[in-house]
């Protein structure tokens, strides 16, 4: 694996902002686009539950109305995209402050806030970000990408093996835009269904523990209907090889997808895989059940005290503590311009007796069409199972998470 000097990721860091300030000053045809979102949440926090304070109300909110302005190019030799996001959060009695995978593959972070208001329970949060900045050569059958930009692998419907670069939860209501992380990424089209990808995402500049990643990945179609994908790279360290496998049979599709993990501290081997299938019914009706297995997770409720520090588990890029899980979703158009969802994950932590570890999580979405750029999205989720125990640790998956309901209003411009 290539290991660039520090040297090197700062020059290289200047050299991407310089061809995109060129960029700017040459385009015959520049794109500005933008998202309004605005969301507010309610949070009831009981006793076993994160965020629970008894001298407090057990009712928790929080607002965030946030901004992202995309400029767009397209030439002739290359295209170039910037997307600063702007937002402001307020959070009463809740946390703010959550790390996100992206955060491992920044070499600078690019962001600014400000904070005020902070009294320990009531948060206010001002600040940007410069979500992607990225320019991209094309000559013939490869495509060069020098910047800030999005990577996005995988087949999974609720969670992907192959997405080694970060992934969006199952209940993750906002997934129009997944986050840019730094990155040279290399594209090439051997043939109109096959694609190989090479990636060299960069470390963050302040950090002497996390190594560069890099990562090639291989996708290709074989007949009319299946798809194989094939994956090798050392990401934060840690040494991945995954395939995965997708098709259909009789209107049934159904996919086969892991990755095998070498960790670099502890040198632990673990398979993460995933097997499901999806079927449309004739009225319209959307179903889709996966199986998740991850070796490094707990499979009974002593094993999850530890995990939370971990840190695949702290950036996402292990995206549950039990070992096993098993998602269900069910979608159906309600009326033309009213789409309903409903999610069920379940954790199967309490083998030798059910009622220790098994915990269920439910959300319901309703999604409502103002127009074409417009929606309204109402939310409600519920969890049940074992909560917190008298040391904040947590004793099942989703016990100790609060019920929410989420109203999100977002326009298009």
């Amino acid at each position: 694996m290539i290991n660039l000097s520090g040297t090197v990721n700062s020059w290289l860091n200047r050299c991407w902002w310089a061809v995109l300030l060129l960029s700017l000053g040459s385009a015959q045809a520049v794109e500005l686009t933008g998202r309004l979102s605005l969301l507010g949440n309610v949070v009831r926090a009981a006793r076993g539950d994160t965020g629970y304070n008894s001298l407090d109300n057990d009712l928790l909110s929080s607002d965030q109305q946030s901004l992202r302005l995309m400029l767009e190019n397209a030439g002739r030799k290359g295209d170039w995209s910037l997307h600063l996001k702007a937002a402001r959060q307020h959070a009463d009695g809740m946390a703010l402050d959550y790390p996100h995978a992206s955060s491992l593959f920044r070499y600078h972070e690019l962001t600014g806030e400000w904070q005020g208001g902070n009294d320990g329970n009531r948060n206010t949060r001002i600040g940007y970000v410069l979500d992607r900045a990225v320019y991209q050569w094309r000559i013939n059958n490869l495509t060069l990408g020098m910047g800030r930009q999005p990577v996005d692998w995988g087949s999974g419907r609720f969670w992907q093996p192959l997405n080694v670069f970060g992934a969006f939860a199952p209940t993750d209501l906002d997934t129009d835009f997944k986050p840019g992380i730094d990155a040279l990424v290399l594209d090439w089209y051997p043939s109109p269904f096959t694609s190989v990808t090479a990636v060299h995402a960069f470390a963050p500049r302040d950090s002497h523990q996390i190594p560069n990643s890099q990562a090639i990945h291989l996708r290709s179609q074989i007949g009319e209907r299946s798809e194989v994908a094939l994956l090798a790279g050392e990401v934060i360290g840690n040494e991945i090889v995954g395939a995965s496998f997708e098709s259909d049979w009789g209107g049934l599709g159904w996919r086969l997808e892991a990755a095998h993990y070498q960790l670099q501290q502890s040198g632990q081997n673990a398979l993460f895989w995933i097997a499901g299938i999806d079927y449309q019914f004739e009225e319209g009706t959307f179903l889709g059940i996966e199986w998740y297995q991850h070796g490094l997770g707990a499979s009974d409720p002593a094993g999850l005290a530890t995990l939370p520090t971990q840190q695949l588990v702290m950036y996402g890029l292990q995206p549950h503590l039990g070992r096993r899980l098993l998602g269900v979703t069910l979608e159906r158009d309600i009326t033309p311009l009213l789409r309903g969802s409903y999610l069920l994950l379940a954790s199967p932590l309490g083998e030798s007796d059910p009622q220790l570890g098994n915990s269920f999580l439910h959300q319901i979405n309703l999604s409502y069409s103002l127009s074409n750029e417009s929606d309204l999205l109402l939310s409600l989720q519920y969890a049940s199972g074992k909560g917190l125990d008298p040391q904040a640790n947590p004793r099942s998956e989703f016990g100790h998470l609060p019920g929410s309901l989420t109203l999100r209003f977002r326009t298009y411009f």
